[in-house]
């Protein structure tokens, strides 16, 4: 049996991570957390400040999440900007800890292409809209991973099929 495996999504939003999160799971059987869809659970029960507190609780109930997957021989992929290197470090650190693999996917997309997709998301309403201010922090904060760390990228013209095909 192959060991699980932790994919790790990064990239600013509007990027595509989801929409790719859930082809490379459904293409792997692999498991989505997603920080967004937890942030939305807690706060039914919790009602989570939006502020770092809260940014950090989410965090912590998601690495939680990860790490007992993990454990149970479940691949995960943990569907959130990652903007830090220091908090893929942290992730990397729970899929050693659950004897697993690791690997970063960053979706390289134009800002451009961004835009556009953030302003179509306003008549269809997909998904929540994030505040520019929030947008700007992670864009500060992005910290693109570099070739030590084992990255896949993925562009907005890059082949799903062939993508997929390196899970295999």
């Amino acid at each position: 049996m192959n060991r699980p495996t932790l994919y790790i999504m990064c990239g600013l939003a509007f990027s595509g991570k989801s929409t790719l999160a859930k082809r490379i799971a459904e293409y792997t059987e692999s498991e989505i957390i997603a920080f967004d869809k937890l942030w939305v659970e807690e706060d039914k029960v919790k009602h989570i400040q939006k502020d770092a507190d809260g940014w950090k609780y989410i965090r912590k109930v998601a690495q939680e999440k990860i790490l007992k997957t993990l454990k149970q021989g479940k691949s995960v992929i943990y569907d959130d900007n990652n903007a830090k290197r220091e908090h893929r470090e942290e992730l990397r650190d729970i899929a050693k800890e659950a004897q697993a693999e690791s690997t970063a996917i960053y979706l390289n997309t134009p800002l451009e292409v961004i835009g556009a997709r953030e302003e179509a998301n306003k008549v269809s309403q997909d998904r929540h809209e994030v505040e520019s201010h929030n947008f700007q922090k992670v864009l500060k904060d992005l910290e693109v991973p570099s070739g030590d760390e084992g990255t896949l990228i993925f562009t907005p013209e890059t082949d799903m099929i062939d993508f997929l095909k390196r899970f295999d």
